[in-house]
């Protein structure tokens, strides 16, 4: 056995030992697992609708929404580094993004050229399904798309990059009650040092981002503080 093969497996020993934390009510309020794909030539806005109605009944209510920019994980010199400056875009492509949602209110498919994001919204009082129970339903909607790629002779849906995203809510007299709370919070985040001036953290936000080696993608986290609108709880 070569000294990667031993890695590996001292690797899969310790995640037996240590299984990823299960928690019983997660803050979770949004799932979303998404995939990115290559452009499609003969797609047009219209194949969004026809898309819709070939669904099941139960996808009831749509709007439409600005289409999001490509984006891709890059790795080396150039992704460490953010271009300085204003950036324009001139364009006369009129793509739309269509966004579906279920009778319940609680699941919404999001579909253009080039993306299609499955969600899982979170309800009052609901219970947060986990991703061995979303995930399925994103497979089934994916596999859905293919096939009417396919019928439509659209061409062939070729990823070029996979998403899951996950928003969590920490209300203000939950788990915490002050942002200076959020060190024991959030103590794996590197966060502003307590100062010996005679201040006060009233606030605090960020952007993480972790390689998961060996360049097979990465962990983006980001912390914002603020309210859902002005009668609610900060968070």
């Amino acid at each position: 056995m070569d000294p990667g093969s031993k890695a590996h497996a001292a690797s899969d020993a310790n995640m037996k030992r240590d299984p990823l934390p299960s928690f019983k009510r997660p803050p979770v309020i949004e799932t979303v697992l998404g995939v990115q794909f290559d452009r499609l030539a003969k797609f047009t806005n219209a194949h969004l609708g026809l898309f819709w109605k070939q669904l099941p009944e139960e996808w009831t209510t749509v709007n439409d929404a600005p289409p999001l920019e490509p984006v891709f994980e890059r790795f080396g010199k150039e992704a460490a580094w953010a271009r300085a400056g204003l950036q324009f875009k001139v364009s006369q492509d009129p793509g739309s993004r269509l966004r579906i949602h279920n009778a319940a209110g609680n699941r919404m498919i999001q579909i253009q050229n080039g993306r299609l994001h499955y969600n899982w919204l979170g309800q009052s009082g609901e219970e947060y399904p986990r991703y061995s129970h979303v995930r399925p339903e994103f497979d089934k909607c994916h596999h859905e798309l293919e096939r009417f790629l396919a019928d439509e002779s659209l061409g062939e849906l070729r990823p070029t990059q996979w998403e899951v995203t996950y928003v969590n809510h920490f209300h203000k007299g939950t788990v915490w009650d002050d942002p200076a709370d959020w060190r024991a919070l959030f103590p794996s985040l590197p966060q502003a040092s307590v100062s010996v001036l005679p201040v006060r953290l009233e606030s605090l936000g960020g952007q993480w981002h972790y390689e998961i080696e060996p360049q097979r993608g990465r962990l983006h986290v980001q912390l914002q503080h603020g309210r859902r609108s002005s009668l609610d709880q900060c968070e």
